[in-house]
């Protein structure tokens, strides 16, 4: 009862009112270690970061945005209790190697050189959100974003130079024999030759910064709590109830939650590959399925079981593009 009154207290509170800023643990911890990387692979530019209102960093400006909900633990709760994803320490690491990457490439505008254009391609080429990866490609790495690299030639090298950066990835293994040891060994060439250098950019303009974001958490995320979770629930109640049985498991038959378990692990890991999602998201995703089902007390019929299985990937899979266009997850 006490967080639903302080959940509620917060929601109506302008988010520029909230007091957030870098210094609190464990984000604190995130942004020092990224700065260690920096130094011990000799690179001498760390560029500022600051809160904003998702992970970004602002049109060739060497700033490093981070969702302001990362600043403290009750904003965390809150962002997943809304059906959003939370960065867990990894992913946290990995999204600011990759916007990091942006930022090294904007501050010593290597977009410029005809070098860096021939192995990535044409910085200024038309930006579009309607890409479709290919999941066999063995021209791009493969990153926290997944697939994210395949989107454009400045995410191309963003998420190239994530990989080079973190410590102890064996990218050397993992990509020799394929053309993305090219794009792998430029960043580390580039990097040896620009390490000591100062900036030719330093700052600019930042994108919604937390101190313009004069809006409540209400606001923010759009919809009352409870609407949200009545209506992400009815629908996937819904759903689940066309592919399932309602009640008890008829003779021969199988509980939902005995059933997905069951195919548990040949769903997350068909999943993660075709969607392009990492397994632990699409674990927490399958959780939520499984425990929606649970709850519903639904089952599945002996002669239903490839037709429930079919289904079931279908509908994570759906779910886990709706993820990956949104990242938010509509299961409650």
């Amino acid at each position: 009862m006490r967080w639903e009154i302080r959940r509620n207290r917060l929601l109506r509170k302008d988010i520029n009112h909230l007091g957030l800023d870098l210094s609190t643990p464990p984000l604190s911890r995130r942004i020092a270690a990224l700065y260690r990387e920096f130094s011990a692979s000799g690179i001498r530019f760390h560029p500022r970061c600051y809160l904003s209102n998702g992970w970004g960093c602002p049109d060739l400006v060497p700033l490093i945005g981070i969702p302001f909900y990362l600043a403290r633990p009750d904003l965390r709760r809150l962002h997943g209790e809304m059906g959003y994803d939370v960065e867990d320490a990894k992913t946290t690491m990995q999204l600011l190697r990759h916007e990091a990457g942006h930022a090294i490439c904007y501050a010593y505008q290597l977009y410029r050189r005809s070098d860096w254009q021939k192995i990535f391609g044409p910085f200024h080429k038309a930006y579009s959100d309607h890409y479709i990866p290919n999941p066999f490609s063995t021209q791009h790495v493969i990153h926290a974003k997944h697939h994210y690299a395949q989107k454009h030639p400045d995410e191309d090298f963003a998420e190239a130079f994530a990989v080079w950066l973190a410590p102890r990835n064996p990218w050397r293994a993992t990509y020799a024999g394929t053309p993305v040891m090219e794009k792998l060994r430029f960043v580390q060439d580039i990097i040896h030759e620009i390490g000591d250098a100062p900036p030719r950019v330093r700052g600019g303009l930042k994108d919604v910064p937390i101190e313009e974001m004069r809006f409540t958490l209400l606001e923010y995320y759009g919809l009352h709590p409870e609407e949200y979770r009545k209506k992400s629930a009815a629908y996937t109640d819904q759903v689940l109830r066309k592919i399932f049985h309602p009640g008890a498991p008829p003779r021969g038959g199988m509980s939902a939650s005995r059933f997905l378990a069951k195919h548990r692990e040949l769903l997350i890991a068909t999943i993660s590959f075709w969607a392009g999602i990492d397994r632990s998201k699409v674990a927490d995703l399958f959780q939520r399925f499984a425990g929606r089902a649970q709850r519903l007390r639904l089952s599945v019929p002996r002669d239903r079981s490839t037709e429930t299985l079919v289904n079931c990937a279908s509908l994570l899979t759906f779910f886990a593009y709706t993820y990956v266009h949104t990242r938010k997850f509509v299961i409650r």
